[in-house]
């Protein structure tokens, strides 16, 4: 009886990630198909049993193995996984472009686009040699900025020598006063 009880604890807690994963994909967690997997007498075949929902190949379907009650699969149409994947490359682009953007920014260029092009250009061939050697794909945006502005000074804005020519400006009105 304790065991029963026990399962049935984790199967709520089990159910209710279940419910919040639908909801966050957009889901009504009323309608969730949910199958429970279960072991027959051959170790190749296992069973699949309804539990709540329906059959419904344009929804996520969720299936709780009853072995394993504290873990859930998933299961989504080809469609929907590509649609995903999509989607979250193109949310990786943005992030992506946007993190890059703001590196450029913080080194004041003389012309965005420009910047742009070189940072483009540079990135690409780090991709490259990173996959050459086999290595992961980890580029530090702020570093690769900070050495286009070393070896080209002139796609940027020296700050201290325009706040030293103002300076300079200031001090020699002052000094014709």
């Amino acid at each position: 009886m304790e065991n029963d009880k026990q399962e049935t604890i984790v199967n709520s807690a089990l159910i209710e990630k279940i419910d919040e994963l639908s909801k966050s994909l957009g889901y009504n967690e009323e309608e969730n198909t949910i199958f429970e997997l279960r072991q027959t007498d051959d170790p190749k075949i296992k069973e699949l049993v309804l539990m709540n929902g329906e059959w419904d190949e344009n929804r996520p379907m969720f299936v709780v193995d009853k072995a394993h009650p504290e873990k859930a699969l998933v299961f989504f149409s080809m469609e929907q996984i590509a649609a995903l994947l999509k989607t979250l490359q193109a949310t990786t682009q943005e992030n992506f472009n946007l993190k890059l953007e703001k590196a450029i920014w913080k080194h004041t260029p003389v012309d965005f686009q420009d910047v742009w092009v070189v940072a483009m250009d540079e990135i690409q061939k780090r991709i490259k040699a990173l996959q050459e050697k086999g290595e992961p794909l980890k580029i530090n945006l702020d570093d690769i900025v900070a050495r286009i502005k070393r070896e080209h000074p002139s796609l940027f804005i020296d700050l201290n020598r325009v706040t030293q020519n103002i300076h300079e400006g200031v001090m020699s009105d002052k000094k014709t006063q």
